[in-house]
């Protein structure tokens, strides 16, 4: 399967904040539903905007109403009198759709009609020929096939893209390859941005003007060696002082508690990711859930904001861990202020250079934020982060 380009996957990212947003958004009149799975039966009808969370949705029903979803696997192959937002790892859609679609996924099929616009983010996107986008296509893929009739203009970023039916707008794309079957029929302007160019195949219908837009040069000085280094050592010097800065602040007013929770990284490491990895990936999915309810609303959005702020200070016990290891390899070092402020420069210093590596520093990355995040869990469960001490065996 193709990867996606680090700016694709901030595309992605983006459009499922959007998603976010739009999930959150207030209604009078609404049905929530969060079950292992949700079905709308074939011949059922919803007068209400829907709120579905579960592993799995299906909707063969009427919905009138909007549809906002959040689930591994979801399938609309009924009528939606009303919009969709959702967020799922595959998604079929095969009934139709009275109004606009914002979609977010890892394997997204289309094959019904989408009366409005179509707004989607995935790796592996396909249009069949059945379908049919009244409105506007925006995309970020990894790659995409745009086999149905797009009646309004195509835009959007993939590493590959494939037009071949008609297109009633323009198409304005940034890809590494794009190809244009003999069966497409584009009514407006062909422009595209790529390093490559297009493959047209003969038979195939512009009947504006079709441009090539080479990468600028200046872009890609900027993204080769050195230049590309440079940029990064200068963004990880920033980021380190101000993780210096926000770790200093926590020594100086709570020293006691970022040492022990420092120290229950070093005695539970297998607790602490394993925490870690339950805090990072299940804690927005749950937060986004809780969301979809209005009494939820308040509570999913702080919770929402305290998981991100964890992730920022995840850095902090692990830096301070590591850099009094590696003191300590070389002399006694005692527990003060100055020694954890010293110990923790030294550590995120050394994170935030491997952090310069490609690939490498990324995998570092999440390995330090899955274990910052667990062991602020392991030193809650042993009461140390109020205490300071362990939890104490009752005495009989």
């Amino acid at each position: 399967m193709t990867k996606l380009s680090s700016s694709r996957i901030i595309s992605i990212f983006f459009i499922i904040a959007i998603l976010t947003l739009c999930i959150t958004t207030p209604l009078l009149a609404f049905d929530a539903r969060s079950e292992n799975a949700v079905t709308i039966l074939d011949g059922e009808t919803v007068n209400d905007d829907l709120y579905l969370g579960a592993n799995s949705i299906n909707v063969a029903g009427i919905v009138n109403g909007d549809i906002w979803a959040l689930s591994r696997s979801l399938s609309i192959d009924g009528t939606v009198n009303g919009s969709v937002v959702a967020a799922a790892q595959t998604v079929s859609i095969t009934g139709n759709i009275d109004s606009s679609i914002r979609i977010a996924g890892e394997g997204i099929t289309i094959s019904g009609t989408i009366e409005g616009d179509m707004i989607v983010a995935g790796n592996d996107i396909t249009v069949l020929n059945t379908a049919h986008i009244q409105g506007d296509l925006l995309f970020a893929a990894g790659v995409i096939n745009i086999d149905g009739i797009v009646d309004g203009n195509i835009k959007g970023s993939a590493n590959e893209a494939l037009i071949s039916n008609a297109v009633g707008g323009d198409v304005n794309l940034a890809v590494n390859s794009l190809s244009i079957l003999s069966t497409a029929d584009i009514n407006g302007n062909l422009t595209y941005k790529s390093e490559n160019n297009a493959f047209i195949q003969p038979g195939a219908k512009i009947s504006g003007i079709t441009s090539h837009i080479l990468p600028e040069a200046e872009e890609k000085q900027s993204e080769s060696f050195p230049f590309s280094l440079l940029s990064s050592v200068q963004a990880k010097f920033i980021g380190f002082l101000m993780a210096l800065i926000t770790g200093l602040i926590l020594i100086m007013v709570i020293p006691r508690t970022v040492s022990h929770v420092a120290e229950s990284l070093r005695e539970k490491p297998g607790a602490s990711i394993g925490w870690g990895a339950l805090l990072l990936f299940i804690t927005p999915i749950a937060a986004i859930i809780i969301c979809i309810t209005i009494i939820g609303l308040p509570v999913g959005l702080i919770t929402l904001a305290l998981w991100v702020i964890l992730i920022y200070l995840a850095q902090i016990p692990v830096s301070l861990l590591l850099g009094k290891l590696i003191l300590q390899r070389f002399i006694v070092i005692k527990e003060s202020k100055g020694v954890m402020i010293g110990c923790l420069a030294l550590g995120l210093l050394i994170l935030k250079l491997i952090a310069i590596i490609p690939y490498i520093g990324f995998l570092v990355g999440l390995v330090v934020t899955l274990f910052g995040m667990g062991t602020v869990i392991v030193s809650i469960r042993n009461r140390r982060i109020i205490t300071g001490e362990p939890v104490m065996e009752e005495q009989e």
